[in-house]
């Protein structure tokens, strides 16, 4: 009794292994199609859809600074620091990304007065 129990068990795990392997694993003729219905518009994009701006508010010597005054924004838009590419021991404070110019355009005035400066440069965000 006990020999038959054990060829059944046997029996039933390799039918269960046989099942989940073949049966129900994805199949790779229809990941194309599935990735297709996720996106169906991916087709017309284009490199100007996925362009956003930030703008650089202010630069510190001292990356504290950077990060209290990146703390204060963030309580009203996204804000991060990064180092300048020209010259890494200044710190740089930008907000956003915005989608649009337009989008800074209309926010301008109140990014000024949180982050406390008169000026900044508009970028194009490098992720």
């Amino acid at each position: 009794m006990n020999l038959e129990k054990l060829v059944g068990l046997i029996f039933i795990i390799l039918m269960g292994l046989i099942i989940f392997i073949f049966v129900l694993s994805p199949q790779p003729k229809y990941q194309d199609s599935i990735s297709y219905q996720l996106a169906p518009n991916a087709r017309g994009l284009s490199k100007d859809d996925f362009e956003m701006y930030v703008v650089r508010v202010n630069v510190f010597e001292n990356e504290e600074n950077a990060k209290a005054l990146k703390k204060n924004i963030n309580n009203y838009f996204p804000a991060y620091t990064e180092a300048l590419p020209n010259n890494d021991v200044l710190t740089a404070v930008y907000v956003g990304p915005f989608r649009t110019k337009e989008d800074i355009e209309k926010n301008i005035e109140f990014i000024y007065e949180i982050s406390e400066t008169d000026s900044g440069e508009v970028v194009l965000w490098k992720p």
